[in-house]
């Protein structure tokens, strides 16, 4: 009586399993966007200035760069690539650059940026400390240490 019950179940199982159709996707599922950690190399014009920021963390990442005067900078956010538009800078002024400056994505969310300066090198100026402050995907905030450095390109 014991086998019969169980082959019974058995095969109630198996009919259970194989009465539905399987859908297979016409497309296949979209793979996540990968992370982007740091922006290609960058080459000012002659006669510009730039602004070039890395992680403080190892390895360093480049993450922002913003020519001096232009109305947008690119950089690293949220790990994609994005070009940020400047809304605001104030602060005190080193070369051509200001110590604290607002930009905003292109979905309008704000990136804050501010600006230590340090000793004058040939060419331009360290930032031995900058901070890039934004909101992530999920709400969070991130404060992301940098460091880097100004530079001008002769004419």
């Amino acid at each position: 009586m014991n086998k019969t019950l169980l082959l019974s179940g058995f095969v109630f199982l198996g009919a259970c399993a194989s009465s539905g159709t399987v859908q297979v996707p016409d497309t296949p599922a979209a793979a996540p966007e990968a992370a982007v950690t740091s922006l290609p190399a960058q080459t000012l014009e002659p006669g510009t200035c730039g602004l070039f920021l890395w992680s403080r963390d190892e390895p360093r990442h480049f993450v922002l760069f913003y020519p001096a005067g232009d109305p947008t900078a690119e950089a690293i956010v949220d790990g994609r690539r994005q070009t940020l538009n400047v809304d605001s800078q104030d602060g005190d002024v080193f070369g051509q650059f200001l110590t604290r400056m607002a930009f905003s994505r292109t979905d309008g969310n704000p990136v804050m940026l501010t600006l230590t300066p340090g000793e004058e090198i040939e060419g331009g100026r360290r930032v031995p400390l900058a901070r890039m402050i934004y909101n992530n995907a999920d709400g969070w905030e991130i404060i992301t240490p940098l460091t880097g450095l100004t530079a001008c390109q002769p004419e």
